[in-house]
């Protein structure tokens, strides 16, 4: 049986932003959701999220743990997210290039343990669509946690019907070299041990929905997805499917360590907005080919 919610905002939208960067915990809510539910907001009926406990068999569970355990490594380039802002939101430290000029991307002092599988869309620094590291040198591992990917796409499909056919239009249009093969996503976020602070996440589809899972290893407390503005938070145990509208503020709770090797390894399923505009493979490969290193090609 669902148990569908139908929540009032407990904070603004502003409210809701000036807690970005910032570490929740649980007075930023005041209903926990362990069992199968769908929640809306009472004033606009959009829904929020949808949450599906067991859902996921434990076989395909393990063999993605097993695969991606080791995809999230040390990191610096989760400012917001990482937990790091000043007096005015956001945050201030910027790399600086060889040349002694200073690099318009803003890091963070402190590095988390997060990783990208998948293929990724160009940018100023690789200015061509390109799969991922870990796709490149662990493709097999790759392979192996297939099977959770696609069984989260089927449970998107089912459970938010409309708002899968548009991304998987948008993912079907797109040429093939750079989608997860049969289904919605270009792209994975793997997040180990990390209390992400308040953010929103970018560079995904909008008119999509956030798609996560956590794979536990271990005993440990807390680790709750927090949607501050409505006060709802969510325990995604092993096998769990929480479907979200990700553009919202969003953040989790501390996790705490019964077992000092205990460790949640969360993976984040999307389709990255700027894939569209990719050519082949075999076309991309040419522009980096032409690309001299470290300078963008117009």
């Amino acid at each position: 049986m669902t148990t569908q919610h139908n929540l009032k905002p407990r904070i603004s939208d502003e409210k809701a932003q000036k807690l970005a960067g910032t570490l929740l915990t649980e007075s930023d809510y005041n209903l926990l959701v362990t069992y199968d539910a769908d929640v809306y907001c009472s004033e606009t009926k959009r829904c929020i999220a949808k949450f599906r406990k067991k859902i996921i068999p434990r076989n395909v569970a393990i063999n993605a743990y097993n695969s991606l355990k080791k995809a999230a490594k040390p990191t610096n380039n989760r400012p917001y997210s990482g937990g790091e802002f000043n007096e005015k939101g956001h945050t201030t430290h910027y790399n600086v290039k060889k040349d002694g000029t200073r690099s318009q991307t803003s890091v963070s002092l402190t590095s988390v343990n997060s990783g990208i599988i998948g293929y990724f869309d160009r940018n100023s620094r690789f200015p061509y669509c390109r799969q991922t590291a870990f796709n490149e040198k662990e493709f097999d591992k790759f392979k192996k946690a297939y099977p959770i990917i696609k069984l989260v796409d089927t449970k998107y499909k089912e459970l938010m019907p409309e708002h899968y056919a548009l991304q998987r239009g948008l993912a079907d249009s797109t040429t093939q070299d750079f989608v997860i093969r049969d289904t919605s996503f270009t792209t994975v976020t793997v997040n180990s041990n990390w209390q992400t602070a308040v953010h929103t996440d970018k560079g995904d589809y909008e008119k999509g929905f956030g798609n996560l899972v956590a794979l536990r290893d271990g005993r440990f407390t807390g680790g709750y997805f927090v949607i501050p503005k409505w006060g709802v938070a969510f325990d995604l145990q092993n096998c769990d499917l929480l479907l979200t509208d990700v553009h919202q503020w969003h953040g989790n709770t501390p996790i705490v360590k019964i077992d000092e090797n205990a460790k949640r390894v969360s993976l984040v399923m999307y389709y990255r907005h700027n894939m569209q505009y990719c050519s082949t493979a075999d076309q991309e490969a040419e522009i980096a080919k032409r690309r001299e290193k470290g300078n963008a090609i117009n």
